[in-house]
């Protein structure tokens, strides 16, 4: 991998990282419990598990339903800082 290509995947990396922070404060501020998540969204407890504690980030059809039917939470915790 050419040092170009390793420094972008850093940056994704990065990215990733601090988003997978922003929803779990989303989900940590607009449900009581990880189960709680995993019923809305409809993923498996392990999933939302990983939600609520940060180390993982969702998939896009997660961050399309809280923006749908959770707008302005999702909106004001899952910007991106500039």
């Amino acid at each position: 991998m050419s040092p170009r290509k390793f420094s972008h995947r850093a940056k994704v990396l990065t990215y990733r990282q601090h988003f997978a922070a922003r929803w779990s404060e989303f989900v940590r501020s607009n449900f009581e419990s990880p189960e709680h998540a995993a019923m809305v969204f409809g993923v498996d407890g392990s999933t939302a598990k990983k939600w609520w504690a940060g180390s993982h980030a969702p998939s896009g059809f997660a961050v399309g339903y809280a923006y749908e039917h959770y707008g302005m939470q999702a909106a004001s915790t899952l910007k991106a800082s500039a």
